[in-house]
């Protein structure tokens, strides 16, 4: 029979205290201790309380002696829950003016993180023991926990690079060609953005219809014919249903014959098993009802088995994502699809759908504030991409005829890019009318440096 004793959870009451008493003393050096703890570090009620004073009093450029901390702690009626004035005394009675701050807000915060760590473990035994959760599920939300606290220790950890040593990485991603970047197949376009780089967030955003979804598609089968090979979180079409366009483009079948096996021929049939052969078997896709911690997983265990290079979601409102409202979701979507191309070091594609049909002087002249305002995609997205085709828009005109609009561009121009829309493939292509470089080149250059209304770089 296994017995379960109970074990005191770690802390250091002397480091606690002297830590304390050194802000209380105003010993050299205290304030690095408010970039290294929080009060929820602290594991005596007393001391938790009295850092928390401490902090306020700084934060609001106060001097938190022993005397103003004893008067905020019985202005908020906490003082007893502190120990009183006797023990705030007593903890800078003779503290000296030189003390190892540093030393006890690292052993301080490394209990912490200890206690941590018993806390997810019991919580995951405890999920264990209910059985409410599947094995796999159970093991995700493990592995997501225990990875979130490794980076947020591990971000304790980071000072940051010497501007020489950026620059001497820099040169050694250029030398042995890790700066590896993602392109969408049409030429003009990876020319003007220089391709998508890792860990920079891309935005494709466009009118229902027009082909947000298949420019991205296209990004990913391009990017994996060079070797870099993609996770595409697709909230709007289940696989088999992604890949139906696929194969009927690679196959040469219509894709109205895709829905029907009675419409395709033994011939449109073979060419399709053909293509489904060549598909590639290491770019992923992961379906159906979407979340953060769903995407950020599946990534990751990618990136650690097989290499990841292109994360691609489509599209922002089928994903779940925390917050009060529409607003606070599409801000906390975007952030966290930004922090994903940091943290895995990938280009990340977000698909956005427009939020407002496009009029007036925007089909002409679009702009990110306009169609973004100051919000979080203009704020963390290095490259926006507006798709426009006429025919979709307006049910006017060429069906081929389609253009895409560089928004924002953090390393280079803005502009309009005039495409081909192939209506049987499903493809943006290059145009002959976008061939001469030169002239292009000085018209680019002169739009951006006269602002004309194309965005902002960023």
């Amino acid at each position: 029979m296994n017995v379960q004793v109970e074990r005191p959870l770690p802390f250091s009451a002397d480091a606690e205290a002297s830590l304390l008493g050194a802000i209380l003393g105003g010993a050299r050096g205290f304030e690095s201790c408010f970039d290294a703890l929080r009060a929820d570090d602290f594991f005596l009620e007393t001391n938790r309380t009295i850092f928390a004073a401490v902090r306020g009093i700084y934060e609001s450029g106060g001097q938190p002696d022993l005397l103003g901390v004893n008067d905020r702690l019985l202005h908020s009626g906490e003082l007893a829950t502190a120990g009183g004035i006797s023990y705030l005394a007593s903890l800078a009675d003779g503290m000296p003016r030189i003390a190892p701050v540093d030393q006890w807000a690292r052993l301080i915060r490394d209990k912490s993180r200890l206690r941590e760590v018993i806390k997810l473990a019991a919580s995951l035994q405890e999920r264990a023991f209910s059985q409410v959760d599947d094995v796999t599920r159970l093991l995700d939300g493990a592995i997501e926990s225990f990875s979130t606290l490794s980076r947020e220790i591990e971000g304790d950890k980071d000072d940051g690079l010497t501007y020489r040593d950026a620059a001497t990485r820099l040169l050694e991603e250029l030398s042995d060609g890790t700066d590896a970047k993602i392109f969408t197949g049409i030429d003009r376009l990876d020319k003007v953005t220089g391709g998508f780089r890792a860990g920079e967030l891309i935005i494709i955003t466009a009118e229902t219809g027009v082909g947000k979804t298949v420019l991205a598609q296209q990004t990913r089968h391009q990017s994996c014919l060079q070797g870099r090979h993609s996770l595409f979180a697709s909230g709007e079409m289940l696989a088999p249903h992604l890949l139906r366009r696929v194969l009927a483009a690679e196959a040469n079948v219509a894709q109205g014959q895709m829905r029907r096996r009675d419409r395709l021929t033994d011939s449109d049939f073979q060419a399709l098993v053909v293509a489904a052969n060549h598909q590639c078997e290491r770019c992923r896709i992961i379906d159906g009802e979407l979340d953060l911690a769903r995407i950020r997983r599946a990534a990751r265990r990618m990136k650690s088995r097989s290499g990841l290079d292109l994360v691609v979601l489509d599209y922002d409102e089928l994903i779940t994502a925390p917050g009060k409202d529409e607003f606070e979701q599409q801000k906390n979507l975007t952030r966290a699809a930004k922090s994903m191309a940091m943290e895995l070091s990938c280009s990340v594609i977000l698909v956005s759908q427009l939020r407002k049909p496009l009029a007036g002087e925007d089909v002409q002249r679009p702009s990110l504030q306009r169609l973004y305002g100051s919000g979080a995609k203009a704020k963390h997205a290095s490259i926006v991409l507006l798709a426009d085709r006429e025919y979709v828009r307006e049910l006017v005109g060429d069906e081929t005829v389609a253009q895409i609009f560089v928004l924002k561009n953090r390393d280079g121009k803005l502009g309009r890019i005039p495409c081909r829309f192939d209506i049987r493939t499903l493809r943006f292509e290059s145009t002959d009318a976008i061939g001469r470089d030169a002239d292009d080149d000085a018209c680019w250059n002169a739009k951006t440096r006269a602002g004309n209304g194309f965005g902002v770089r960023g």
